[in-house]
């Protein structure tokens, strides 16, 4: 699962972060390693229950072996990050760095089981998925941000304002993820297309689209209703859910909420006094969120 590579977001954050409030980011690249090594944990399990067959252009680890051994690494997984995080030389804050991993594990799986509960709901709101995806995608960043800041020792202030900054990116960060899986260059987003349609998952394009139901014509109304009914959509039919998604202003939607967003991630870093760290945040958010993969 490490090897398949990655993007590698929170390590790099982790750093940042410690490097934002005056301490040596350098100091938290075990710290990162520790938040990404669990972040990897929750991919093993999260693709079992989603029954995903491709992860970063590779086959699942259930799909190349079986259930039992991904269940397995992923519970190894969990142990390894906590003996990384062990081996760090700056342990002052011991305490509150192992309070914020236990936290983050424990939210992360909040996420997936509202997850998996929209998957059986009539309906999912707006404001429902936000929560959602805060606790199963944000909080990891949150966690990356948390985990550097605290080892460059920085103040509450600073931290809350990381925090505050990485739950906006985060969610940024899904939604931009909720579109690439409707306009994605399958070779270059490492993951099958349209995928979430297929799986019938209530994203972000899809819950927007119920909320404009009134709005489509009669064959979207039909093909949107078909996607409910049987959860989800065969592959043949991926490519007119996408038309009917950007036909109706849905992908433009996605992308404003992401700008949006993103604005807010920034704006709560003006607490930082460090202005290179401030800086150095707010441009590896918008590298982040340019990305088609």
């Amino acid at each position: 699962m490490l090897a398949s590579g990655g993007k590698r977001v929170r390590p790099v954050l982790a750093m940042m972060s410690c490097d934002a409030v005056g301490g040596n980011g350098d100091d938290a690249i075990l710290g990162g390693i520790a938040v990404e090594i669990l972040h990897n944990f929750t991919l093993v399990h999260d693709d079992i229950m989603d029954k995903a067959e491709v992860r970063r252009g590779r086959p699942t680890v259930h799909k190349k072996w079986n259930e039992s051994a991904a269940i397995l690494s992923g519970d190894c997984m969990m142990a390894l990050a906590y003996r990384t995080m062990l081996r760090s030389s700056k342990l002052d804050r011991l305490a509150e760095i192992v309070e914020a991993l236990t936290t983050g594990v424990v939210e992360v799986c909040e996420g997936q089981a509202f997850d998996l509960e929209f998957q059986d709901a009539a309906s999912v709101t707006l404001e429902e998925y936000l929560r959602m995806i805060e606790l199963k995608t944000a909080k990891m960043l949150e966690l990356a941000v948390k985990v550097g800041a605290l080892i460059g020792n920085g103040t509450d202030a600073e931290i809350n304002a990381l925090k505050h900054y990485a739950v906006a990116l985060g969610q940024a960060f899904q939604i931009l993820d909720d579109l690439l899986d409707a306009t994605a260059v399958v070779p270059e987003f490492g993951k099958t297309f349209g995928g979430d349609i297929i799986e019938g998952k209530k994203t972000y394009l899809i819950i927007r689209a119920v909320e404009k139901r009134s709005l489509l014509n009669s064959f979207d109304q039909a093909l949107l209703e078909r996607f409910e009914c049987e959860r989800g959509l065969p592959k043949e039919d991926v490519r007119g859910m996408c038309d009917l998604l950007k036909r109706n202003g849905i992908l433009d939607d996605a992308r404003q909420a992401v700008e949006r967003l993103t604005r807010e991630a920034h704006g709560e870093l003006a607490v930082l006094s460090n202005e290179r760290g401030r800086r150095m945040l707010e441009q590896f958010s918008i590298m982040l969120l340019e990305r088609n993969y």
